[in-house]
């Protein structure tokens, strides 16, 4: 039975955390309502949307932030067949300015035009099922999703970097016992090498890689305290597109890195602790000579059933 983890969120740090109800296993999007002043160059004013949970109700959040009638509104009605995919946007210090929103049909964009963007959340096997996030009175600060799991069938979220190179994956992990990391750390450093271990669905322990090469210095970390898993990971990717710098966070407080060059465009993919809380149990890519570009499968925690 697949549950819902959270993913996110992502945007400024002000705001009243904003959630589903206690005990609510959302199962699909209905629509999505938007609030926002495209004349300001945003912001995103306010936030709504409707799901099915677990006993086939219609449940209405929100809205959170401002919606007042005279802002520019958006509403989303996601049809039959049609799921959301991706999430991506751009904030300052105070608000979320845009989003673009992508379906397997349509693409929404709200706000501010998106030249850069601060965030971007693509899922290549899984569909946005709920959002929680912040507010204040004026706007929506932050956005995070929700998106259902399975033990052994996790989300994919990225990748991040080039397209270059040749894909690289792995099969039904359950959790990550292990992480080595080869990068130079000089200001035009990058991420050259990437290996992990991870335990399968059937309980074996395997190690994967190196993928791209073992050029640089060489950084290991174990998973070694009870429970322990990474949920956050963070990173660049420069101009040409390649992973710069990774750095990870485990639920027991540990930072790992920055490894590599922390310049250029950020990614994360930050999982909160809570009743729907998930964990980095194994990674895909793209492997090439002098390059590794990640993304990072996204399963249940080791205290999920």
């Amino acid at each position: 039975m697949a549950v819902v983890v959270s993913v996110g969120p992502w945007g400024a740090p002000g705001g009243e955390p904003r959630d589903i109800p206690i005990g609510s296993m959302p199962q699909s999007l209905v629509s999505i309502t938007i609030w926002s002043i495209k004349a300001l160059g945003g912001p995103i004013c306010g936030f709504s949307y409707v799901y099915v949970d677990q006993n086939g109700g219609a449940i209405h959040v929100g809205p959170w932030g401002n919606a007042d009638p005279e802002h520019t509104i958006t509403n989303i009605q996601i049809g039959p067949g049609e799921y959301l995919y991706e999430l991506s946007g751009t904030a300052d210090d105070s608000a979320l300015l845009s989003l673009k929103l992508v379906t397997n049909q349509h693409t929404y964009e709200v706000g501010a035009p998106l030249e850069q963007t601060t965030f971007s959340m693509p899922l290549t096997n899984c569909k946005v099922v709920a959002f929680f996030g912040r507010s204040d009175n004026d706007h929506l600060t932050a956005l995070g999703i929700y998106v259902p799991v399975m033990k052994g069938s996790p989300v994919n979220v990225g990748p991040w970097g080039d397209s270059g190179g040749v894909p690289v994956d792995i099969t039904t992990p359950v959790q990550l016992k292990s992480v080595t990391v080869y990068s130079t750390d000089s200001s035009d450093g990058r991420i050259y090498g990437f290996s992990f271990t991870y335990v399968d669905l059937t309980g074996q322990s395997i190690h994967v890689g190196p993928w791209g090469t073992i050029k640089g210095e060489k950084h290991t970390f174990d998973l070694s305290l009870q429970g322990e898993y990474v949920n956050k990971i963070t990173g660049t990717t420069a101009g040409d597109n390649r992973v710069t710098s990774l750095k990870f966070t485990t639920n027991q407080e540990r930072d790992y890195g920055p490894f590599g060059s922390d310049r250029g465009n950020a990614f994360s993919v930050p999982l909160p602790d809570g009743e729907h809380n998930g964990a980095v149990v194994g990674f895909f890519g793209r492997s090439g000579k002098s390059h590794v570009d990640l993304g990072v499968y996204v399963g249940l925690a080791p205290n999920e059933p």
